[in-house]
């Protein structure tokens, strides 16, 4: 999946509330430029469902997926522990982006 097409349904996964409707709405979207006849790839529902996890995953979620505590992933990413301890909390919302980039450096994700 080239870059553009996963920072749309990244976009779109963050705002979407279902994992079902997400991914049976965006398995059948044009933007994958399918033949209108073809039938969906067996492995897009899945790629479909790790995105809308990846939108969702809370750090406290992405700490206990990568196995690390809050202060190695805080020293990991070079991030103060209070601002890491902050975001487990629900005290502050680290930005999008930043949950991605994690996930990503970790692993947990692929694009």
């Amino acid at each position: 999946m080239d870059t553009k097409t996963f920072s749309i349904l990244f976009q779109e996964a963050i705002h979407a509330q279902s994992r079902d409707d997400f991914v049976s709405d965006w398995s059948l979207s044009s933007i994958w430029g399918d033949d209108p006849d073809a039938e969906i790839p067996a492995d897009r529902p899945d790629q479909l469902g790790s995105i809308w996890d990846a939108a969702h995953r809370s750090v406290r979620e992405i700490a206990a997926f990568a196995g690390m505590s809050q202060r190695k992933l805080a020293e990991r990413f070079c991030i103060p522990t209070r601002t890491i301890e902050d975001w487990c909390r629900g005290l502050r919302t680290p930005p999008d982006h930043v949950r991605l980039m994690m996930q990503e450096c970790l692993g947990l994700v692929e694009r």
